[in-house]
């Protein structure tokens, strides 16, 4: 500061024209900044006051708050409003609160906001570029029509064998951990990245017996939080311009080469010997297309599979076993409801008996809603859009244009006492059809996103969760350990992840 203040006063002795010219600038962008952040402020919307440089969004920007957190503040802060206006940076951007509104953007006016605001450069992400959550356009609708055949009811049925017999394996891996403290996220990434290897490609990632499987550290090497990787995560996100002169990779080119190595090698393998398989990979290989797809492609997609299929349902799988864990009450209902079933039906476990277990699914929905994968998503206004709201008693219509961030705060609505009384309480009633039909038709409860956009292997996820804990309910009691520490958000991360793990710890029934 110093050392500036010294050098202006020297450039106004020697140089008054240029110290003339460098003030006039200063002046010139500081009063572009000051118009820029006063935008929300000519259209009447309300909305937190932001910074010079970094809008709203410093806390997060600097991983001193997760961004859920600043959503809840915003949320709180302005009860009555139905969207307030904030600075993504230096862009204006809005945030939704009312339930009518977000199902207008998501659902009923879908194709205004028909992409997902997150900047991808197909460059230096070339296998992420054909990931369906990216792509937007005819691309995303072609992607959707090529993947939906393979997440539906039916294909679940069919891995549902291997599901089963990989959670079994999974028994075993838990049971030599026995009165251990154990991480739940980090287990469960074993169980879903092994589940996944298993569904998606018929391969053993050999997570169960190798500290050190491949499989993990290229999981890791994509989602481990660290604080390299949030400062890499975080310029990505709200500073894409700094990305473009410094283009750096969201999956690391070691995963890329990874996975395009592993695709080549089994699409060698089941051309020289074709062999029936349930697998996901080879259900795309079957699927009839106009164009025969690339390998590319399908290393594109196999990321997809991979990445998704293993990510956030360990996160779900992780919240799921500590809140069991930290609810015991909940955990032997759960017991006993899955008991009965399978008493019902000779002892032995379906996925038509397991998709009957309401208990079972109120419980994945009731730890969904406390910790959602991911805190908020952000949509793209596609064509201009006027967003109505009521001021002084009548209706006012504020513009959007086309390239407007629309945030939504899912974990601040799931934690709404209006929606849902005692909101840290883990209820799975909640979940009951009576309480669905109590709280009606709001758009107030959405893990996987909703309407068109809404996340295309929701089904796989949910599978997958259910029947890993129906395992570990039937096998284990599980309790929260006594070193565990009290629960944080990571700020390193977008995702909902507890900062200090999760930490609990297993005994046999």
């Amino acid at each position: 500061m110093i050392v500036t203040a010294t050098f202006l006063l020297g450039l106004a002795y020697t140089k008054p024209m240029v110290f003339a010219l460098v003030v006039f600038v200063g002046l010139l962008v500081l009063a572009l900044f000051k118009y820029n952040f006063r935008h929300w402020q000519r259209e009447n919307v309300p909305g937190p006051k932001p910074s010079l440089l970094t809008g709203n969004l410093g806390p997060t920007l600097t991983m001193k708050k997760h961004l859920g957190q600043l959503c809840e503040e915003w949320y709180k802060k302005f009860p009555n409003e139905p969207f307030i206006g904030y600075f993504k940076v230096f862009k204006p951007a809005v945030m939704l609160r009312d339930p009518d509104m977000i199902k207008s953007v998501l659902v009923k006016d879908f194709g205004s906001f028909a992409a997902n605001d997150f900047p991808l450069d197909e460059k230096v992400d070339p296998l992420l570029a054909h990931n369906p959550f990216m792509v937007t356009g005819e691309r995303w609708k072609t992607s959707r029509q090529l993947l939906t055949p393979i997440f539906t009811a039916s294909k679940m049925k069919q891995l549902f064998p291997m599901m089963e017999q990989v959670s079994k394996q999974f028994v075993e891996y838990v049971g030599r951990q026995l009165g251990q403290d154990v991480e739940a996220k980090s287990i469960s990434a074993a169980f879903t990245t092994q589940n996944v290897a298993g569904c998606a490609f018929s391969l053993d990632a050999e997570c169960f017996d190798n500290p050190k499987s491949e499989w993990r550290e290229m999981g890791k090497k994509v989602f481990q939080p660290t604080f390299l990787a949030g400062i890499k995560f975080m310029l990505m996100m709200f500073l894409p311009a700094v990305t473009h002169v410094l283009p750096v990779p969201f999956v690391p080119t070691e995963v890329n080469d990874w996975m395009r190595n592993m695709v080549s090698k089994l699409l060698a393998e089941r051309r020289a010997k074709p062999v029936q398989r349930e697998d996901q990979l080879q259900s795309l290989l079957n699927l009839k297309t106009k164009t025969e797809l690339t390998e590319e492609v399908i290393a594109g997609h196999s990321l997809a599979f991979f990445t998704e299929g293993f990510e956030t349902s360990s996160t779900t799988l992780g919240f799921l076993i500590y809140n069991l864990a930290a609810n015991p009450d909940v955990q032997q209902k759960l017991y006993e409801e899955i008991k009965a079933a399978m008493e019902a039906n000779n002892d032995t476990l379906s996925y038509d008996v397991m998709q009957k277990i309401d208990y079972l699914d109120w419980t994945l929905q009731e730890s969904l809603r406390i910790n959602p994968p991911l805190a908020s998503m952000t949509k793209l206004c596609t064509k201009n859009y006027s967003l109505k709201r009521e001021v002084n008693g009548q209706l006012v219509g504020t513009w959007l244009k086309a390239g407007t961030p629309v945030l939504i705060p899912m974990l601040a609505i799931h934690m709404d006492a209006k929606y849902y009384p005692e909101p840290e309480k883990f209820r799975p009633e909640r979940f009951s059809p009576e309480e669905k039909a109590a709280r009606g038709n709001q758009m107030v409860y959405f893990p996987f996103g909703e309407g068109p956009r809404m996340c295309m292997g929701m089904r796989f996820a949910q599978t997958q969760v259910k029947v890993a804990l129906l395992q570990l309910v039937l096998n284990f009691r599980m309790t929260v350990s006594p070193n565990h520490k009290p629960f944080a958000l990571d700020t390193r991360t977008l995702l909902v992840q507890a900062k200090d793990g999760l930490t609990v710890r297993f005994e046999r029934r």
